[in-house]
């Protein structure tokens, strides 16, 4: 890692050259656009170094991009950024003579741009075609919903089967109960003198031995 070359960089290519050397992975789209945000406001390239070399994911790549002048003005960065000057303060980092940014370079339209080509790279057209539905499949899904269909049948049939059971129960069971009052009331009466002696003689035991 180089901290001068990385200053001196063009527009386009200071970034990802920044996050490649001092985070060692590829920015995505919402870093960038923090840091071009950052650039546009006026943070120096050794402000915005500096934040990312002091970031956790810096700190973790900081060993594998050994750098004596960027460990200096990180050490700067921090004893710096806690002073109440607000962003005054940024003007007792170090100096360096890094390319000064163009006034006409549209960072908008670069990041576009950069994430159209990083979308592009990852997502290659050729994956972008819709997933086809294999026609061997059509008639083993046709099968299945024939037989879910069948069954939800079979089972409504059972249901409503079971809901009209005990209805023919409690019909069956009123008839039963009319049959039997209509015959106790329609039922003739013997006068006692046609019923034989033996019948009323055991008529008279049976009436004995339940009051007993």
């Amino acid at each position: 890692m180089n901290l001068y070359l990385l200053l001196s960089l063009p527009d386009e290519a200071f970034l990802p050259a920044a996050f490649d050397s001092v985070v060692g992975r590829e920015p995505d789209v919402m870093d960038l656009a923090h840091y071009v945000q950052r650039l546009r406001s006026g943070a120096s390239r050794a402000l915005v170094l500096a934040e990312m070399r002091s970031s956790a994911e810096g700190q973790a790549h900081a060993a594998h991009a050994p750098d004596r002048e960027l460990d200096r003005l990180q050490k700067r960065y921090r004893r710096v950024r806690g002073w109440p000057l607000g962003r005054w303060r940024w003007i007792f980092l170090p100096r360096y003579a890094a390319r000064s940014p163009r006034a006409d370079f549209d960072w908008t339209l670069w990041l576009s741009h950069y994430a159209e080509q990083h979308r592009r790279l990852n997502h290659p057209p050729e994956t972008w075609k819709p997933a086809q539905v294999s026609a061997t499949t059509r008639p083993e899904t046709e099968n299945k919903l024939a037989a879910i269909e069948r069954r939800v049948g079979a089972l409504s049939a059972a249901l409503q089967q079971a809901m009209l059971l005990p209805q023919e129960q409690d019909a069956a069971v009123q008839e039963t109960d009319s049959i039997e009052q209509v015959s106790e009331e329609h039922l003739p009466a013997v006068p006692l003198t046609e019923v034989s002696w033996a019948a009323r003689s055991i008529y008279a035991q049976m009436l004995q031995h339940l009051s007993a």
